[in-house]
């Protein structure tokens, strides 16, 4: 039998590739420019000039002098196993040239996909997530031990939560409040202060990361539609949260004085280091991030919270995340590349932004606000410089990372040993 080429993908089936791929890319929190590269890509692979748009829920897709313009509109956000199975696809695809049809199913077929890891298994992860930072930040075993318990509650709530579409936009404020509510009793019965830290361990997943990522990286870029978009849900999302704790705070009746920045030293420095790995597996567990991708989003995540916690005498908090967010981002985009340059670097760098980058010091400071009669301006003040250094962090990581990538076009900017061998055991080989 002589094998038989297949027939050239029409102009339809390649507009209605590229807007799978660019919904796909969108559900992803894929920045724009970055996503416009891709499927730039995609669409030099199979002969086609297209125009592509690109908005937080919404894509527009036409392919000139072909086809019918198409329009979708995005509203679902994928877990980690979801965007990695995109960029797979993306990557086979621009690599093999397969059918334009088959591959828009392929993409189409990954929104509906079952998560990787049991639903009990993602309930453990977001326990020991939270018990992670909780001993990132050293505090002693019987507040690790209530957070991991706390940890597990909340977990469950948030899964069946973010199951149903008429709830899953009440999912921060409720499950904010609800930890609050806990943490509040805790802090009581145990007399522990600093019970707005407890809070935010227990929903720091639940931050809006990647919009923030995404957001900062397009606003540097030029795309003030989409980036001022995702900017005002995160914030929206960081008020809801803020407004869940305080409420719960208030109906407890705390004292004003244990809302300030009581922590202090309980555990040895070793159990910080422990808790940030700690809390990088439990991520992985409840975001579904592939068993291939551990030990470089590990490596990524230790790398840049030792840079944090390194340079933080000689720059301060603000300064010292910045510089972190910037070294993990530049490192998450070179394994990327490696990988297949498709959507994966941001389940590479998540967890790392969520510990690095201390979005609930921006909580902290924002419930304080509502809260507290008085004004807890140091911790406001700390948190605004944070999120500006983060910014310049994120724009020093865009404008740098092109120049490094140009002298080492193997991305070969990390260290030969150590993650060099990471890299060469995950990289996405294309089918044949």
């Amino acid at each position: 039998m002589t094998e038989q080429t297949p027939a050239p993908a029409t102009r339809p089936d390649v507009t209605d590739m590229l807007t799978e791929a660019a919904a796909a890319m969108v559900s992803s929190t894929y920045p724009a420019p970055q996503a416009e590269e891709v499927l730039r890509g995609l669409a030099a692979a199979y002969d086609a000039d297209a125009e592509i748009v690109l908005l937080p829920t919404l894509v527009l897709t036409e392919t000139k002098k072909h086809g019918v313009p198409q329009m979708r509109s995005v509203k679902t956000s994928y877990r980690f196993d979801q965007m990695t199975q995109v960029q797979s696809v993306m990557a086979q695809a621009r690599h093999n040239k397969e059918d334009a049809h088959d591959v828009a199913e392929s993409l189409r077929a990954i929104a509906t996909k079952k998560p990787i890891y049991p639903s009990w298994l993602r309930v453990v992860g977001y326990a020991l997530s939270a018990l992670g930072f909780g001993a990132a930040f050293r505090m002693d075993l019987p507040s690790l031990g209530a957070i991991t318990v706390m940890g597990a509650v909340i977990g469950v709530l948030v899964l069946n939560m973010s199951r149903s579409p008429r709830f899953a936009a009440l999912l921060p404020l409720v499950a904010t409040f609800i930890a609050g509510v806990m943490v509040a009793g805790i802090s009581i019965a145990l007399d522990k202060p600093d019970p707005v830290r407890m809070v935010a361990m227990l929903v720091v997943v639940l931050l809006p990361g990647a919009s923030l990522t995404s957001a900062i990286i397009e606003l540097v870029s030029g795309y003030m539609i989409s980036g001022a978009a995702r900017l005002i849900y995160a914030v929206m999302i960081l008020g809801s949260m803020a407004f869940g704790g305080a409420l719960a705070i208030s109906i407890s009746r705390i004292p004003a004085n244990r809302l300030e920045d009581l922590t202090s030293t309980m555990t040895p420095e070793w159990a910080a280091w422990a808790g940030a790995i700690l809390y990088g597996i439990g991520t992985f567990l409840y975001f579904c991030t592939p068993t291939r991708l551990w030990l470089p989003s590990l490596f990524v995540l230790v790398l840049s919270f030792a840079v944090s916690v390194f340079t933080l005498p000689a720059l301060g908090v603000a300064l010292s995340a910045g510089l972190a967010t910037a070294v993990g981002l530049i490192i998450s985009w070179a394994i990327n590349a490696r990988l297949g340059g498709g959507p994966g670097d941001l389940a590479i760098f998540l967890p790392t932004f969520w510990l690095i980058v201390p979005g609930s010091t921006g909580f902290v400071a924002m419930t304080g606000e509502i809260e507290s009669a008085h004004n807890l301006s140091d911790v406001a003040g700390t948190a605004a410089l944070t999120f500006f250094a983060m910014a310049i962090g994120m724009m020093l990581a865009t404008a740098v990372y092109p120049l490094l990538s140009k002298i080492a076009p193997d991305t070969k900017l990390i260290m030969r040993n150590g993650a060099g061998l990471i890299l060469n055991t995950v990289k996405i080989k294309p089918g044949k």
